[in-house]
């Protein structure tokens, strides 16, 4: 069964304390091995100009080069923009309610007017029900446990919105509210953690796999909600790089994006047995957290820049057209009619068939996309807008940190 996470509504910052590493390319189909199901790379097709799916490490050799063609923005396809408003920077007092703060990210609740900002430095979450203008502090309620990591994630329940988990580096790794952000418990023993997997197939949503910040052959599996961990990591390939990007598809089917500025090789890797042995997917190495659609499609930014796409739950790939440049804070989102945006160079880009094409999506953004620049954005359904994340690479909160551009 397909489940919408409209989510991984889940947020990469690069680091609470400063900046931190976190493509071009064209469509490289991976099909399934007839013989074992394992899944091989099919070649290189498409338009634009294309580099390894790892980006500029050159972790691997599938991936290559294509064709000419594409822009900066746009890749190809029509590159008449669509129109949205004006981006305005709504970081307002935020400035001041989270004062000493470090990065700032952004994702939007998904069934009211919240947007969440959560700031780096252990200054915790702060929520706007007003489109920014006003920003006051999440979790102040009665015996709850304080959020005093960097937030790096926010996993929202599909069916359960007001259940949700952040997930931060440099502190506590999982915190779980189920009365919509007033209180918090914190989940277990784990720290300093980038994405949480939660299998959404389970009512009971008692599989839940951790990916640690920037580690190897590290992964944590809970088969009791959180309470406590066991970390299966060991399986991992041993060549295999950062083990930080987890998708829990049901019970027994995981995927983890491996990439980073570590040695080995970049991949996604994919376990059908709850861990106990994986299998490397495609070469392409994701370096953001990935959106799942309400159809149940990934949609998952790589390392350097760049996305693929699977829609048969992680099972074979696909490199989009030329454009997205990569996320370091959130993941693409998904629009109510079920067209997908990401970041590019210059502005927002949309696509409406997978990624075959990407069209400017509103104005020039204040700063270029990336790190040191808008490196992350969310939607909001309530709001029917746009929001972005900037950071300078300081590590700190800055006056502009959130900008908001309408678009219904």
């Amino acid at each position: 069964m397909k489940i919408s996470i409209n989510v991984l509504v889940a947020v990469l910052l690069a680091s609470a304390a400063g900046c931190a590493d976190h493509v071009y390319v064209t469509c490289v189909a991976v099909e399934a091995d007839a013989g074992n199901g394992n899944a091989k790379d099919a070649g290189v097709s498409g338009p634009g100009s294309g580099t390894d799916g790892g980006g500029p490490r050159g972790n691997e050799q599938d991936g290559g080069s294509g064709g000419s063609g594409g822009s900066a923005d746009g890749g190809t396809g029509n590159n008449t923009p669509i129109a949205a408003g004006p981006w305005v920077n709504v970081t307002n007092n935020l400035m001041t309610v989270a004062e000493g703060g470090g990065d700032v990210m952004v994702t939007a609740h998904p069934t009211t007017d919240r947007v969440i900002a959560g700031v780096g430095k252990g200054k915790g979450l702060f929520g706007s029900d007003d489109g920014g203008k006003t920003w006051s502090a999440l979790g102040t309620g009665a015996n709850s446990d304080k959020i005093n990591n960097g937030p790096t994630a926010i996993v929202f329940d599909p069916d359960h919105a007001e259940t949700w988990w952040e997930v931060g580096i440099y502190g506590f790794g999982v915190f779980k509210t189920t009365d919509d952000g007033i209180t918090f418990k914190h989940l277990g023993d784990t720290n300093h953690s980038d994405l949480l997997g939660v299998d959404f197939t389970d009512p009971a949503r008692k599989t839940l796999l951790l990916g640690p910040h920037e580690t190897q052959h590290v992964l944590y599996l809970s088969r009791d909600g959180g309470d406590t961990w066991t970390n299966i990591g060991s399986k991992l390939p041993p060549d295999s790089r950062y083990s930080t990007l987890p998708i829990v598809i049901d019970t027994r089917t995981f995927l983890v994006g491996s990439c980073g500025n570590s040695s080995g090789m970049c991949g996604v890797f994919r376990s059908t047995d709850g861990g106990d042995s994986w299998t490397r997917v495609t070469s392409a190495g994701p370096g953001s957290n990935p959106l799942r659609t309400k159809v149940g499609d990934i949609y998952w930014p790589l390392y350097g820049g760049g996305t693929v796409v699977s829609t048969d739950d992680g099972q074979n790939w696909t490199k989009t057209a030329d454009g997205p440049v990569q996320l370091y804070s959130g993941s693409p989102v998904e629009l109510p009619d079920g067209r997908v945006v990401t970041l590019g160079q210059k502005t927002l880009l949309l696509t409406s068939d997978a990624g075959k094409t990407w069209r400017p999506l509103g104005p020039t953004m204040p700063f270029d996309g990336g790190n040191c620049g808008i490196y992350g954005l969310t939607y909001s359904h309530g709001q029917k807008a746009f929001f972005i994340s900037h950071n300078d690479c300081s590590g700190s909160i800055v006056d502009n940190s959130i900008y908001k551009s309408e678009f219904d």
